[in-house]
């Protein structure tokens, strides 16, 4: 298609079925200011092969040679079945040029709904999700479906980043009744417009309250009479919680016991609780406090036979409230530099959609006393990934948009482990879930005598922070705070 002075040269990336039919809408559209110069794609069979008078014009190794011969201002990503790894090769390919780059969504990204022919209307900026992440299978979503069926759900932390999707995930599935619960008022109020704005025929209540008040929580429970809990509420800030590391422990700690204790004196029979990544060999409060919460389940999960217990444990989802992600995005948007804290510093990540359907598969199949780790895929180093950030952004990294190397900042990694050293994984019916083995070794006497004491000291508030760092150590062994790594070291 030639050229003309009112029109925008692009490429499309991809010539298969998702790719035709973009050049076909794009054609049919006499209204389109985009002009279609050829095809990228990778399959050297379909190299030179024209569809509807487009010709693919090279691989993605071409990409940049051809963008800058045919003055290529957007580059439309019509592989819709591709995430993470393929996206970033598109951009890593043409980085420099200042592209707009647009994509047509996850099928998915409209749960149990046909993907319209009319590709046109889809197109989308690509956003950081993009670059990370997988296809949720629809086989999978209709499991999910099937199995939440006359179901009555409680999600704490309903209004945070992964209590949200879960409670939207969940309202998509149709249970019989489903109860959010959060301290947050604002996030309530947004969740509330959602759910009953896209789930008018939902029966669903809205709660704020406390998952620390004992008796709000259990009267919660008596009169909705939930069959599922799913325990998302936690502090997870990491600096934040050093600096606030009782609050940390009451919430993380305590708030959990409460939770897990009522589900079992009100019959529940399944309850879910939401770890992460950072209660592997923990360095900071936060990633303490949730491997002690991991141990309190399995400690109540065995001592009893009415709820089934169990665990799912994961590594950072993009554009979850607080994220690195949301704060790069707005680095850029003001000009830069953008913070990196170390050059080498790697990250797992997962979209919200994707993990939240992992969490929601584990649920499905678990059985009291598992902890699921989930397949986050490999890490990224994140000065890499700013780079791409900037990119999708229509800017050159270094020169329109700086990156800063500002220092690690207190308890954080270099690298996040998904396992302890002495657990290992078996698999599981679902790709991406393995459920863990030989966790279940630690001293429980020893670490319900130190709950208890720590307890006391939460209650008495006497005590600095170091006395909770040494008690939190006597009940994680494998918790060394960042700065005594540093002293190790250097000693």
């Amino acid at each position: 298609m030639k050229e003309t002075s009112k029109k925008i040269n692009i490429l499309i990336i991809g010539a298969g079925e998702a790719g035709q039919l973009l050049l076909s809408n794009i054609i049919q559209d006499k209204d389109s200011a985009l002009s279609v110069v050829g095809f990228i794609d990778d399959d050297l069979n379909k190299q030179d092969k024209k569809y509807d008078g487009c010709k693919v014009l090279g691989t993605l190794k071409d990409l940049k040679k051809v963008a800058k011969e045919n003055g290529i201002k957007e580059l439309l990503i019509a592989i819709p079945s591709e995430r993470g790894n393929a996206i970033r090769k598109v951009v890593e390919n043409s980085i420099g040029l200042g592209l707009v780059y647009k994509i047509l969504p996850r099928k998915s990204e409209i749960l149990l709904q046909d993907f319209s022919k009319n590709y046109l209307k889809h197109i989308r900026r690509v956003e950081p999700e993009d670059l990370l992440g997988g296809e949720i299978p629809k086989a999978d979503q209709e499991e999910v479906a099937k199995f939440i069926k006359g179901r009555s759900i409680l999600v704490t932390g309903a209004a945070g980043s992964i209590g949200s999707e879960l409670s939207r995930q969940l309202s998509a599935y149709g249970p019989s009744k489903i109860v959010f619960y959060d301290w947050w008022e604002n996030g309530m109020f947004e969740l509330q417009n959602h759910i009953l704005e896209n789930y008018p025929q939902l029966d669903c209540e809205f709660i704020i309250g406390d998952i620390k008040d004992r008796k709000k929580i259990s009267n919660v429970m008596k009169f909705f009479k939930p069959d599922s809990i799913f325990h998302a509420a936690a502090y997870k800030h990491v600096p934040l919680m050093e600096s606030n590391s009782p609050e940390a422990v009451k919430n993380n700690i305590f708030g959990t016991k409460t939770v897990a204790e009522l589900a079992v004196k009100h019959e529940v029979e399944k309850f879910v609780l939401i770890s992460t990544d950072k209660a592997v060999n923990p360095t900071n409060i936060m990633g303490a406090t949730k491997r002690a919460a991991e141990k309190m389940i399995h400690i109540i999960a065995e001592s009893q036979d009415v709820t089934t217990f169990c665990a799912v444990r994961f590594g950072n989802v993009i554009n979850s409230n607080g994220s690195a992600i949301p704060i790069f995005e707005r680095q850029i948007e003001s000009g830069g530099p953008v913070t990196v804290t170390h050059k080498e510093i790697t990250r797992y990540f997962m979209t919200i959609p994707e993990s939240v359907h992992l969490i929601l598969k584990a649920w499905v199949m678990g059985k009291n006393n598992d902890l699921f780790v989930l397949d986050m895929g490999e890490p990224i180093r994140i000065y890499d990934f700013v780079r791409l950030l900037i990119a999708v952004r229509g800017y050159n990294p270094d020169e329109d948009i700086s990156i800063k190397i500002t220092g690690l900042r207190p308890g954080e990694k270099l690298f996040e482990e998904i396992l302890v050293d002495d657990e290992s994984t078996s698999s599981t019916k679902y790709n991406k879930i393995f459920r863990t083995k030989n966790y279940l070794n630690f001293d429980k006497l020893s670490f319900l005598n130190n709950l208890s004491l720590l307890a006391e000291m939460v209650k008495e508030e006497d005590f600095s922070p170091q006395d909770l760092k040494n008690m939190l150590k006597k009940m994680i062994s494998t918790y060394v705070p960042k700065e005594e790594q540093i002293v190790c070291k250097q000693s």
